[in-house]
Order: structure tokens, then C-alpha cells, then sequence
């Protein structure tokens, strides 16, 4: 294995420890197509393994994002229960829909967590839009 795909091994091994979601708990398949669906939307495949391991275990779940390869989007957030898959898949087609219609495709760090639990983001005219979110937060 090479370097770089051990340091990616990894992070992933770090980003699902970090969730509370060991990949043993969760079945590969249904796990690994929602990363994969999700991951050129969530900002890589770190940020997809994050938002499902977390989602799945009702875990911290931490986002980063990097735009230009300069400037860094953080965020974080803790589903207020274990979702199943279905319940995932759901709520992350949601979240992607809500920022497609206001013209995000790519989005950060910041915009993926108000699309999921609500929030204000910045949209391209410069105007701050609300979102309701699609999860609920854990109170």
C-alpha cells in the first residue's frame, strides 16, 4: 500500500473512531454506498464517513471543508438519536436539495451542518438565508 493511501486508511480509521462508529458495528454495504454517494457533496470522503458513521451511532459528528485550498470551513454537530440507513440516505437528499435550490453545489463545512440541523448561511448574492434543517439537534 502506498503512502498516500495508507495516510487516507488512516484518517478514515480515525474519522469513524472519532464518531463512535467502528466499521465492524456497520454493515459494509449500506455504509459504504451512502460515503460514497455522498462524498464529492460532503467535501470528501472523510466528511461522507463522518456524517454516516455519526448519523448511525447518534455520534459527534465533525465536518471540515477546504475552498481554494486555502481557506477552511469547520463544523460540528450530535444527531439527537442513532438513525438507520434509510433514515440517513433521507435526511442527506434533503440537506443536498435545500442547498441546491439556493445555488449550492459544493458546500461547506457550515452550509452542510445548517442543512442538516438549521442555521443561517451566506448565500452567492450575499444575502443570509435561514434554513430549517432536516435533523433535529440533541438539546
Amino acid at each position: 500500500m502506498n503512502s498516500k493511501r495508507t495516510l487516507r486508511a488512516l484518517l478514515v480509521a480515525a474519522s469513524l473512531a472519532a464518531t463512535g462508529a467502528l466499521a465492524a458495528e456497520l454493515p459494509a454495504g449500506d455504509y459504504a454506498r451512502l460515503s460514497s454517494q455522498y462524498a464529492g457533496w460532503a467535501g470528501g470522503k472523510s466528511n461522507a464517513d463522518a456524517l454516516v458513521g455519526g448519523m448511525r451511532s447518534g455520534s459527534s459528528i465533525t465536518l471540515v471543508t477546504t475552498g481554494g485550498g486555502r481557506s477552511v470551513s469547520l463544523a460540528g454537530f450530535t444527531p439527537s438519536a442513532p438513525m438507520s440507513y434509510g433514515q440517513i440516505s433521507s435526511a442527506l437528499a434533503g440537506a443536498r436539495e435545500s442547498l441546491s435550490r439556493l445555488g449550492i453545489g459544493n458546500p461547506t463545512a457550515e452550509q452542510i451542518q445548517a442543512a442538516l440541523i438549521g442555521g443561517d448561511i451566506e448565500v452567492a448574492d450575499g444575502r443570509t438565508r435561514q434554513l430549517a434543517g432536516v435533523l433535529l439537534p440533541r438539546g
